[in-house]
């Protein structure tokens, strides 16, 4: 189950990656940044508390530099990890190398350039911008030099690799959409061997290419193909096979290839080129990493970043071990997120939930974000727990009328909830009833909680713990879907109440009615989204959407993650408006998933897994907001005690 929940969620880590050139946050008609929740930095040096990293390289007097791109810097830290310095003020640096003379290359997402250091930590030169042409980048991922000074970036959605000379000048682009020799698909890591040849990982065709670089350009070979990883096989490494591997890392003393095969939750090691890329080291993130983000070799070990923050060096060669020592403070105070996933309003207060996933517990906020309470464990790797009160990688978050807090314990299989007037956690679903449950929402008004399943891409309906309906499975037909994850109950077209699907694998928000009947889609691109990512994205195509929330007034927001954009709809379906762009600023986004609506203020909450943070906006035409506008059943008497703990009953007629 946690292999097939950490394999998931890396459609996310990956895609968010991607660019966009929109319009910016504070262009909305309809809402105005107010304030972040999560903004605690962390203790000063030499201890140090990472965002999230993203690259790792080393310089010839064995210095680390990891690039963070949540904290928006690089950290140099000594050869016991402490830090001794820094380069703040990156616009979400994505990776960092060391080349050849010490010099401190850094890819800054936010400017899609390449931001050039001495030594010292002295800014040297710059280059790259935003674009298609030559020397212009969408997404610059990762960089490396060659012996004679030449720089190789990966232009990941340009699909192609870019050759600079050691000033940064353009002098030649290799590649092309497509799965042939030669061709990419949304290609991210790069390294390079004390032969010159260029190592790539091409993340969506999950494979790794090799290629001559002197005297001219040519393929060499590659290896790999896709696959899912069973951890459960324990008599084998299954090495032949990759789930969109992120990076790659040749070291030259040996020749030896670490793959970052971070859709399998694994760091792979193979031997050189000359012996066919052979197996020779697997670490297995089911004993410890959680998406490892990018790794290196030293000496044979592997040195790796993962998803909770952390370095973590192994000291052993031997497969699949814990034998490892980890880096960087937990983010685990009360002002810290680490990967907050979802968001939710209590109606009946205004208090604020948030799904701090990767810390395993909901943390409790007032309206004027001051922590009022955590759910769960201590936080950190080792927070998570199967009793109940206690969550696995918990995923959408929701408050019924009555102040009923409703979990999809997504790594446990299974939702919970707690009612507003006791402290315990009790099953709203069947023990088996659900096997990953992303997202969930509540029709109190006859006792029912509506639950997406990512294991069989359903959404399933239930009442009293016993399940009534279902309807979905695996396709892109509509009715259909591929990885379903929030779930919202609000009004489309003539429906009063209709049930919003972020089918994020099929790039749509289905809506149905609350018996199943299809109604409608939004933002269903008509082009594919990552081979023609802006055009689809000025089209209004959305491009894996987590979020979906509904104003007062009738507006439906969707969080458009991988466009880094909100999407504004009214209850018709029709495009309102975009807003937001890819950056570390205030307002801004780099994943955008979980949303909520304070339906009484206005205020709009954002959860931003990559940046560590939930991001609020107030509404500008506050006027407009008016609760009554939204249509919401009055509960009785009788309705009271048809709480999502304790539903009446149906008759069950779904499928």
């Amino acid at each position: 189950m946690k292999r097939t929940m950490l394999a998931a969620f890396l459609v996310l880590l990956l895609c968010a990656g991607l660019t966009v050139q929109a319009s910016a946050a504070g262009d909305s008609a309809y809402f105005a940044y107010e304030g972040v929740l999560g903004d605690d930095p962390g203790p000063s040096a030499p201890s140090y508390t990472l965002g999230n990293p993203v690259g790792l390289a080393k310089d010839s007097d064995g210095n680390y530099f990891v690039a963070d791109i949540a904290g928006g810097r690089v950290l140099k830290l000594n050869s016991n990890y402490q830090q001794t310095d820094e380069i703040s003020g990156i616009d979400m640096p994505l990776f960092v190398y060391v080349d050849n003379d010490d010099n401190i290359l850094i890819n800054e997402l936010g400017t899609h350039s390449i931001l050039k250091y001495d030594s010292d930590l002295q800014f040297v030169t710059q280059w790259g911008g935003p674009g298609d042409g030559d020397g212009e980048f969408n997404i610059p991922r990762s960089i490396v030099q060659d012996s004679h000074g030449n720089y190789y970036v990966s232009d990941e959605l340009n699909h192609r690799i870019q050759k600079f000379d050691i000033d940064g000048t353009f002098l030649a682009a290799y590649g092309e959409w497509g799965s042939s020799n030669g061709q990419f698909k949304v290609q991210q890591g790069l390294s390079i061997d004390a032969q010159d040849r260029l190592y790539v990982a091409d993340t969506y065709n999950s494979r790794i290419q090799v290629f001559q670089t002197y005297p001219s350009w040519q393929f060499a070979k590659k290896f790999g193909t896709q696959g899912i990883y069973n951890p459960a096989n324990i008599f084998s490494f299954q090495s032949n096979i990759f789930n969109h591997p992120r990076g790659v890392y040749v070291e030259k003393s040996t020749g030896r290839v670490a793959v970052t095969d971070s859709g399998n939750n694994r760091v792979m090691v193979y031997n050189n080129y000359n012996s066919n890329f052979s197996f020779y080291q697997s670490q297995n993130g089911a004993l410890g990493m959680s998406l490892p983000t990018h790794a290196i070799l030293e000496n044979n070990y592997v040195t790796a970043l993962d998803s909770h923050s952390r370095i973590i060096k192994f000291g052993s060669i031997l497969n699949n071990t814990m034998l490892y020592s980890s880096y960087g403070t937990s983010r685990t105070s009360s002002s810290q997120f680490s990967n907050p996933q979802s968001v939710a309003v209590d109606p009946t207060n205004g208090e604020v939930y948030v799904s701090d996933s990767f810390n395993h517990r909901i943390q409790r906020f007032d309206e004027n974000g001051d922590l009022l309470q955590s759910y769960g464990g201590n936080g950190g790797p080792n927070g998570s727990g199967s009793i109940l009160g206690r969550f696995l990688y918990p995923k959408q978050v929701t408050v019924g009328i009555y102040g009923t807090l409703v979990v999809a314990d997504f790594g446990n299989g299974r939702v919970v909830a707690k009612p507003a007037n006791s402290s315990a956690f009790v099953l709203a679903t069947p023990i088996g009833g659900v096997t990953l449950p992303w997202g969930v929402a509540t029709d109190d008004t006859v006792g029912r909680v509506y639950v997406s399943d990512w294991s069989s891409h359903s959404i399933k309906v239930f009442q009293n713990g016993v399940l009534v309906r279902s309807w979905g499975g695996s396709g892109t037909a509509n009715g259909r879907f591929n990885n379903p994850c929030d779930l919202l109950i609000a009004p489309y077209g003539s429906e009063e109440t209709a049930l919003y699907v972020a089918d994020s694998g099929n790039n749509r928000v289905q809506i149905f009615t609350l018996t199943g009947s299809y109604l409608g889609q939004l933002g269903q691109p008509n082009i594919d989204p990552l081979q023609y990512y802006d055009n689809a994205k000025a089209d209004g195509a959305m491009l894996l959407p987590y979020g979906v929330a509904a104003t007062a007034d009738g507006k439906i927001v969707v969080a458009d993650t991988s466009h880094k954009c909100m999407r504004v709809y009214d209850t018709s379906g029709t495009l309102l408006e975009t807003f937001g762009e890819m950056s570390i600023s205030e307002g801004d986004y780099f994943s955008p998933m979980g949303i909520a609506v304070n339906q009484q203020t206005g205020r709009l909450y954002v959860t931003d897994g990559v940046l560590e943070r939930v991001q609020y906006y107030d509404r500008i035409d506050a006027t407009a907001q008016t609760a009554q506008n939204m249509t919401v059943a009055t509960p009785t008497d009788a309705d009271e005690a048809d709480t999502v703990d304790e539903a009446t009953g149906d008759e069950a007629t779904g499928d």
